[in-house]
């Protein structure tokens, strides 16, 4: 970037990111939550739903997934675990699915058939709706920020980029080809939660709840994932003193930790912040993690344009350099983020109804006043950049 404005992008940058973590964090945290009291419910129909369960529920799983991620020895244990319960459950889900399901989707209602009830046209709606899918892709950037922590990780943190998209797609692919194959007509104003639709296509309760119970776990092992994340983008900018208490923050605990426990326990107390938003009012927590997805593609985008505007070979080529074919995926990777900000930021529905409505722009407008405040009462004073990978 050009030094008139270095500090600030990257301050900017860093600090997009780290919200973006955070607010992904926050998302996952709800998602457990809620996916508990599901089996609960599902389980017991008397039973009914108060929104202070999963807020307690939401503080728990933080506490619980903050104690895992300070121990530095168990990450790669805890990780190659879940990596094995993350594909094992997809392969699980798409035979049990397909073994139980007591009809299927023709091959052109499964292809061809639109069913768009948002009132958008179906172009639009589709857009709008692959924000959801898209979170199978997502926090990508969580291995690159683990590089001191990684052998070898110039040709390690590309494979690990590369292999997560594959995992990713692969995995999602199956569950959603599943799902959509064998479910029946779907009740637009019903409850469409992944476990009453397992029990729909199967038409046992004690199934549904055998393939959704591996998935609770991987979410609630995306939440340990996530915390790591975002505990070393708190650390990263700490260490460049880009916040209070940077002198805390920026250190890296002792035997048996060795990990930086304060900024785990720093950004862990944001998502908890984020928690008290969901008590309070679940439309407006709703708006705020949906930003999350938002976020992360800002600040992917942002490194890529100066590397456009600079010219790519002005950076050191590390292992994996592909000239067109970097360049053709940094265009792509542009053009998608453009689209997804104008696109997520629609309503869902049309006519839009303020209950109902999408506040993501309105939340985007408040994360962007909140870092140029913290920039210009802190940031531009400390914030100091020492590394730049130039030739």
């Amino acid at each position: 970037a050009p030094p008139s404005i270095r500090r600030g992008l990257s301050y900017g940058t860093a600090m997009i990111s780290w919200l973006g973590a955070v607010a992904t964090g926050a998302s996952a945290c709800l998602s457990a939550s809620v996916g508990i009291f599901g089996v609960i419910s599902f389980l017991n129909p008397d039973f009914v739903y108060r929104r202070w369960m999963g807020f307690v529920a939401f503080q728990i799983l933080n506490l619980v997934t903050i104690f895992c991620s300070c121990f530095e020895q168990a990450l790669p244990k805890i990780s190659k675990a879940l990596l094995f319960v993350s594909v094992t459950s997809a392969a699980v889900v798409f035979v049990t699915l397909f073994a139980t399901s007591r009809q299927h989707a023709s091959p052109e209602t499964f292809f061809i058939t639109i069913s768009n009830t948002s009132g958008w046209q179906d172009g639009i709606a589709f857009l709008i709706g692959s924000s959801g899918i898209n979170w199978s892709l997502c926090c990508l950037d969580l291995v690159t920020h683990l590089a001191e922590e990684i052998p070898s990780p110039s040709t390690n943190i590309p494979r690990a980029l590369m292999w997560s998209v594959v995992v990713g797609f692969i995995s999602g692919i199956l569950v959603i080809t599943s799902v959509f194959v064998n479910t029946p007509a779907v009740d637009a104003d019903g409850d469409n939660s992944a476990l009453i639709l397992f029990y729909k296509i199967s038409g046992s309760k004690a199934v549904a709840v055998g393939i959704w119970i591996p998935i609770l776990v991987v979410v609630v092992g995306a939440l340990w994932s996530i915390q790591v994340w975002q505990s070393r983008l708190s650390w990263t900018i700490s260490r460049e003193r880009g916040f209070p208490l940077h002198r805390y923050l920026g250190r890296i605990a002792p035997e048996p930790f060795s990990t930086p426990v304060w900024s785990i326990v720093w950004s862990a107390a944001f998502s908890a912040a984020f928690g008290c938003l969901y008590l309070a009012s679940e439309l407006a927590f709703n708006s705020l993690i949906s930003t999350g997805l938002l976020l992360q593609y800002i600040s992917y985008s942002t490194p890529v344009v100066l590397l456009l505007v600079q010219g790519r070979s002005a950076f050191r080529h590390g292992p994996f350099w592909y000239p067109r074919l970097g360049l053709m995926a940094n265009l792509i990777m542009l053009g998608w983020t453009m689209v997804a900000i104008v696109f997520y930021c629609f309503p869902y529905q049309i006519p839009a109804e303020a209950e109902k409505m999408n506040y993501v722009s309105a939340v985007l407008i408040v994360v962007a006043f909140f870092i140029c405040t913290i920039w210009f009462t802190f940031g531009r004073r400390n914030y100091q950049v020492n590394y730049f990978l130039r030739k």
